[in-house]
């Protein structure tokens, strides 16, 4: 495990999977977690990343995880910290640790939308997301929509008032999440603009900063990152190098990936390898 700064000073855990002397390729890739989720979940994506010659960097943002204060009630954190002071934080110590490499970013989910909440992402060079989405609840698969919003709309937040928090771990839906972050998520509910409505609240976002590469995938059957609700965060990023493409369960010969299955160790010589193709070619 390794502790990395976040801008303000707050201490992130991480992990950095070194690539072999033999197999180097001068790269670094950052991976960018889903909201809820322990950057445990890219263990296996990370390790196969470093054997083909990345080192590789995983954190769990403020208030998730590891990077979890004791008292997670009263904690005060939002998605708009997570990019703005930890990735932010990120960049500079991999700017550090590891001069004149190429910085690559795999983002899942928010972790690819707050990639635009830091002005530091013009010195990343190539960047890939996954089911990145706003949470504007239209743009989610008609057949679950009800199921998603009564879950994220409903029962979170109530949950979350009661508590403080969202206990995640005792209910069994992944890790405990701070107030901030269950409000923020619920506020953007129906808001198809989600620049529009954090810029309308004086937050500054840098997406146009980037102008480098960007590949942006969906997944045919995520019921989140649906092609609608990609093509927002897709279409932010206006002065980059970029391609939107969606995975066909029948290309791959599967039933099911969802909005998490991608990172199953059963995709490494499919998705797995289409992705280190793309950042090797860069």
């Amino acid at each position: 495990m390794i502790t990395i700064p976040a801008k303000d000073g707050y201490p992130l855990v991480g992990q950095l999977y070194a690539s072999p002397k033999t197999t180097a390729k001068n790269k670094v890739l950052i991976i960018n977690s889903a909201t809820a989720v322990s950057q445990k979940l890219y263990h296996h994506y990370a390790s196969y990343m470093a054997v083909h010659g990345y080192d590789v960097i995983t954190y769990d943002y403020r208030g998730i995880a590891d990077s979890r204060p004791k008292k997670l009630r009263g904690f005060q954190t939002s998605f708009m910290d997570w990019g703005d002071k930890d990735f932010s934080g990120v960049i500079s110590y991999t700017k550090k640790e590891f001069p004149n490499r190429k910085i690559l970013v795999m983002g899942h989910s928010i972790g690819g939308t707050i990639i635009g909440m830091t002005k530091k992402n013009t010195e990343i060079e190539g960047i890939i997301n996954i089911g990145a989405q706003t949470a504007y609840y239209k743009d989610w698969n008609k057949k679950q929509r009800r199921k998603i919003y009564f879950l994220w709309h409903i029962l979170l937040p109530w949950i979350t008032n009661i508590v403080g928090y969202f206990p995640g771990k005792k209910l069994g839906m992944l890790e405990d999440v701070p107030k901030g972050v269950i409000q923020q998520w619920h506020n953007r509910r129906k808001h198809t603009d989600m620049k529009k409505q954090l810029e309308n609240n004086g937050i500054e976002l840098f997406y146009n900063a980037y102008q480098s590469k960007l590949l942006t995938l969906g997944i045919e059957d995520d019921p989140i990152g649906t092609e609608p609700a990609i093509q927002r965060v897709h279409e932010l990023f206006e002065a980059s190098n970029k391609q939107l493409e969606i995975i066909k369960l029948e290309d791959i010969s599967i039933d099911k990936i969802g909005h998490f299955g991608f990172f199953s160790r059963k995709f490494k010589d499919s998705l797995w390898n289409k992705t280190l193709q793309w950042f090797d070619a860069i």
